[in-house]
């Protein structure tokens, strides 16, 4: 397996403490408490009607709540909805006999008010930061092969002509457990209209900027099983590390992992010019912005699993989300790998069906949901470069020479200057190695036909 490059974005200050430390100011509670009370003084006027326009929105600036129609995306704010999100149970925010709008809304903050907390934290924070508060309970359950010389590895395989011998290809795949699943909980087709319709009809799926252009277009959605032995190797010092945490141990009882890839619109993709030296502002922005959208999915997929009589988690935002150095506690490109989404590429970017032009993210969940095959037995299946070294855009596209023909070399993405470029929108993102090369919309034409030969 391949080494795990980290967010370089995780080099903004961390807001999300360590277990123990204090909390710092970036949740104002009264602020909230004054919408939640404004919200169910509403709700209940006249009768009980509660109203699924109803936001909240918190500001970047001073992390103060406003109580808000949903609208077009205002930039540096967040928002969440009063109903179906914060209380998605039916009937939370309706007064009792005698109850006051401010009791009922202090008693629903109460139990709120720490899980809001982690939700802002990691929505204003740029990139999967270094920590979180609270550790796991026992240390990681190490499965993996724990092999000491990745090279060891390689050493009898046959690079293709044209790969540079220091480029770490791994051993194939292990076959992932496709055993059909006769009475599955859900059926995948219903997980897939449900995200679909999401990203279709959430307004936060949007730019701020200019006419708010949607940022993702229609997603693709795929399965594990957490019991894929492919868990398991990821543990490995040559792919993410020991510090890669089990399924079941985010979650006891797990049995699927869905795996969620977001293509960038076509409105980002045309504003990202072939010829331009730093990233377009609407990427930078679609990556900044849409990262908050990716936790609109997460946090939509939990309650669908529940919603349908199980439990779930996603782990970048679970508390004890955490990362060891650059090796992170759960890596989302793994995840969809195991998935059957896609495969990395030289630019360590993930390679989808729509291209590396995307994001990811995912859910652990106790539903019994049928695993998606796996069409590709190798880690760089969809990379023109490991297949036959016949592409080298990445390398040629990096204004950094970050990407060479013998990997990445982590940080040096860093030295563009991106940030100070777009440091008035307070965006920074560089998508040069995602962009304008083979692979950035699809899977590569000569890879594709080899695929369909096998299919």
């Amino acid at each position: 397996m391949l080494p795990q490059q980290g967010d370089h974005n995780s080099l903004f200050i961390n807001e999300i403490p360590k277990w123990g430390e204090p909390y710092p100011n970036i949740l104002n509670r009264q602020s909230v408490l004054e919408c939640l009370t404004d919200y169910i003084l509403q709700a209940n006027h006249w009768g009980y009607r509660p109203d699924r326009r109803k936001v909240l929105a918190v500001r970047q600036s001073d992390r103060t709540a406003a109580l808000r129609n949903a609208a077009a995306p205002i930039r540096q704010e967040i928002y969440y909805f009063i109903e179906g999100e914060l209380f998605p149970e039916e009937g939370t925010t309706r007064l009792k006999e005698g109850q006051t709008p401010a009791e009922l809304a202090a008693n629903l903050l109460d139990g709120l008010y720490e899980q809001l907390y982690i939700w802002v934290a990691y929505d204003f924070t740029k990139g999967s930061p270094p920590g979180f508060r609270k550790p796991f309970d026992k240390p990681p359950v190490v499965k993996g092969s724990a092999n000491p010389n990745p090279e060891a590895l390689t050493r009898n395989r046959q690079l293709p002509e044209g790969v540079n011998p220091r480029f770490f290809i791994p051993d194939p795949l292990p076959e992932n457990p496709v055993t059909i699943v006769s009475q599955p909980d859900v059926a995948t087709a219903e997980i897939v209209n449900f995200v679909t319709e999401l990203v279709k009809g959430d307004f936060r799926n949007a730019l701020p900027e200019g006419d708010n252009p949607p940022i993702w277009d229609e997603p693709l959605v795929a399965v594990a099983s957490a019991h894929d032995p492919l868990f398991a190797r990821f543990q490995d010092p040559e792919v993410v590390g020991p510090c890669h945490r089990l399924p079941e141990e985010w979650l006891p009882g797990a049995r699927s992992v869905i795996s969620v890839f977001l293509p960038f619109t076509e409105h980002i993709s045309r504003n990202y010019s072939r010829e331009q030296r730093y990233s377009a502002v609407e990427f930078s922005s679609g990556k900044w912005n849409g990262s908050k959208f990716l936790n609109v999915v997460r946090r939509a997929l939990i309650r669908f699993a529940e919603r349908n009589g199980a439990q779930a988690v996603a782990p970048n935002i679970d508390p004890r989300y955490d990362s060891d150095g650059w090796l992170p506690f759960w890596s989302e490109r793994h995840a969809a790998l195991a998935a059957g989404l896609g495969t990395f590429g030289l630019h360590q970017n993930f390679i989808s069906e729509k291209g590396a032009f995307g994001r990811l993210c995912s859910v652990i969940t106790t539903l019994n949901l049928q695993p998606t095959e796996r069409r590709y037995s190798e880690v760089y299946g969809y990379c023109l470069y490991a297949f036959d070294g016949s592409c080298r855009a990445c390398i040629d596209r990096c204004p950094t020479g970050a990407i060479t023909d013998a990997g990445k070399l982590p940080g040096r993405c860093e030295t563009h200057g991106n940030k100070e470029h777009l440091k008035d929108w307070n965006y920074g993102s560089c998508g040069h190695c995602s962009t304008w090369i083979p692979c950035w919309k699809q899977i590569p034409a000569k890879i594709r036909k080899t695929l369909d030969v096998k299919g």
